[in-house]
């Protein structure tokens, strides 16, 4: 009979064996775990790597039309005068519609020139992708026998909007580049809002606020601009121009200023309108010029 040794060591040795057996059984199941997992996991770093860095397209914004940024005053570019010989008119109604449009337009022609010629270029450019949801567009342009090099850098900001951000500097001076605009904008360019700044020795100053808003089912549209340069008589006032469908009169212009309200409609085609303007004519009724910019009692209005 074996003494209680003898069995302790068998003993000893059953268990050490099933235990390094069982030891074995871990090691290869972990080598196979290992071969599974590591493989996966580098596929999983590797493709987060590449999505840090690849383009999503689907988030690549497109330019909204200049429109969105840009008042049209071309039918109201040139002062209203003169007759067939022969004929006496009077344009008063027109004129006094060309001059409530002129503070704006001059506005615009002052501040707008070089960044609205600058944004309609970047319409013709491809973007380039700067990694984490951003793109720019980089280019040079002459205006004015002047060189410039623009910088228009978009962002994604959520699954609606983005924002925009021109930098302009003339070439011979790309270090010093001035934020003419700057802006957010949906992704389905039904709205936008955009701030827009001049600079004055060296400082950046904001001129004007725009909110423009476009329906594509009916092709309605409106831009608003409103003043924003500090400690200015008109700072606060506004100018609102709209697009309208099935009307006589398919355009209008809602003018703010110190002086009162301002309101004209007219027919793009033939530039046939109409204005009130309570403080200048003294009455609430409108006042008409036919496609001659001619004075005239206003017809009725088929709406």
């Amino acid at each position: 009979m074996p003494s209680w040794f003898e069995i302790f060591l068998l003993e000893k040795r059953f268990n050490t064996s099933d235990q390094n057996e069982k030891i074995m059984i871990i090691m290869k199941n972990s080598i196979k775990s290992y071969k599974i997992v590591v493989p996966v996991v580098l596929a999983v770093l590797l493709l987060f790597a590449s999505s840090c860095d690849k383009e999503k397209i689907e988030n690549r914004p497109d330019l909204p039309p200049v429109e969105s940024l840009m008042m049209d005053f071309s039918d109201f570019s040139e002062l209203p005068g003169g007759a067939a010989k022969g004929i006496v008119s009077t344009y008063d109604n027109a004129v006094h519609a060309y001059y409530s449009v002129l503070f704006w337009n001059t506005i615009l022609t002052a501040n707008l020139v070089v960044p609205v010629t600058a944004y309609g270029y970047a319409l013709l450019q491809q973007p380039v992708y700067l990694g984490d949801n951003a793109w720019e567009w980089s280019y040079d342009f002459t205006i004015l026998q002047m060189n410039y090099t623009a910088t228009l850098t978009g962002k994604r900001i959520n699954n609606e909007t983005f924002s925009m951000k021109m930098v302009i500097a003339l070439e011979a001076l790309p270090n010093l580049g001035f934020t003419w605009f700057d802006g957010v904008v949906r992704y389905d360019h039904t709205h936008a809002e955009w701030n827009l700044y001049k600079n004055n020795d060296g400082t950046s100053v904001k001129v004007l606020e725009a909110v423009w808003n476009i329906d594509y089912e009916t092709d309605e549209s409106d831009l608003t601009y409103t003043y924003a340069e500090p400690l200015q008589n008109e700072t606060g006032s506004y100018i609102t121009m709209g697009i309208v469908a099935g009307s006589s009169y398919d355009a209008y212009y809602n003018i703010s200023l110190t002086t009162g309200m301002t309101d004209i409609e007219w027919y793009r085609v033939t530039k046939a309108g109409r204005i009130m303007d309570p403080a200048y004519f003294e009455d609430n009724l409108w006042h008409c010029w036919n496609d001659l910019l001619e004075d005239i009692d206003c017809p009725v209005v088929v709406l």
